[in-house]
């Protein structure tokens, strides 16, 4: 066994995009459920004190959010193609990961909150009734975004030109929004990257709930 545990949440979007990336590379692990409501547990905020999910431990070393497990699973199992060594190569999965992080994530959240009842303290996805009127504006005011994302995105089915850690940061996004009902009819590569990330066999193996 390679002594992985995953602290985790069928539903979130950030624990699933580590179980893609878990399953690309063939490891082992405990999967760990941590409901979304608030207060966490005090044994998640015991490894994670901003009690955010999901929490990688190895061995029991402890790693937590999102985009530094994916780096450092990479990293872990050498995985140069998924997480470049090469300098320049490299800042081009950062970039686009932190672009990610700060401002795109943000805007598919605007549209998910109100079209699948979402509270952040009363347990997440489903806690509140779906405000389809609200989902409605949220899916045209966030239209700069993802014109913005379509333009960032490769032709080819991949976010940047080879399969990386990018990929699996973005699928869960792509996949909720079937889930949403976000048009994303006006943007071919997302439509294409959407199809081909969440058919993947690593992906399909993740358990895309949420």
């Amino acid at each position: 066994m390679s002594g992985l545990v995953l602290h985790d949440n069928p539903l979130s979007s950030n624990a699933l995009k580590v179980r893609f990336l878990l399953a690309e590379l063939g490891l082992p692990y405990e999967r760990r459920t941590v409901p979304l409501s608030r207060p966490r547990p005090a044994a998640l905020l015991a490894l994670n004190p901003l009690g955010g999910i999901p929490v990688l431990e190895d061995d029991g070393f402890a790693v937590s959010e999102s985009h530094a497990i994916l780096r450092y699973l990479a990293g872990r199992q050498g995985r140069d193609d998924l997480h470049p060594a090469a300098p320049r190569e490299r800042a081009v999965v950062e970039e686009f990961l932190d672009r990610f992080a700060t401002g795109i994530r943000a805007a598919f959240f605007r549209h998910e909150t109100p079209a699948l009842g979402y509270s952040r303290d009363k347990g997440g996805f489903g806690a509140v009734p779906a405000d389809p009127a609200a989902a409605a504006v949220a899916e045209r005011d966030i239209q700069p975004t993802l014109r913005l994302l379509e333009g960032l995105v490769g032709a080819d089915a991949v976010v940047l030109g080879r399969f990386t850690i990018a990929d699996c940061a973005l699928a869960p996004v792509l996949f909720r929004t079937t889930r949403t009902g976000l048009d994303l009819s006006a943007y071919p590569r997302l439509t294409a990257l959407r199809a081909a990330l969440t058919s993947r066999p690593a992906f399909l193996a993740a358990d895309p709930v949420g």
